[in-house]
């Protein structure tokens, strides 16, 4: 698994099953890196203009999946300092493991 698709798993994780990303975040392949683990994506310009959304698959069993997601007052027109955080010590292992999606030793 890339890091940076380690290092949406651990935003969208910790955002309480979505995050909202600057655009140039998703590549093709990180979108189906996502994908193979259940994560989905969508448009959003929430935060910023041609920004994208991404939904845990909790998120998703629980409805909260849209497409694109509108404007809001805090989108900004411009992203050129945001960035994907690293994501440090986060345990992908556990998170799939709890999931059901990981044997359990």
């Amino acid at each position: 698994m890339r890091r940076a698709t380690l290092d949406l798993i651990a935003l969208v994780e910790r955002g309480g099953g979505y995050a909202d990303v600057p655009p140039g975040s998703i590549s093709d392949e990180l979108e189906v890196e996502l994908a193979v683990h259940g994560y989905a994506t969508g448009l959003s310009d929430r935060l910023w203009l041609g920004g994208y959304r991404v939904y845990s698959p909790e998120s998703i069993a629980a409805g909260n999946y849209r497409p694109q997601v509108l404007c809001s007052v805090f989108t900004c027109a411009e992203a050129r300092y945001a960035h994907v955080p690293d994501a440090g010590e986060f345990d992908i292992e556990a998170v799939l493991a709890e999931r059901g999606e990981l044997p359990r030793n």
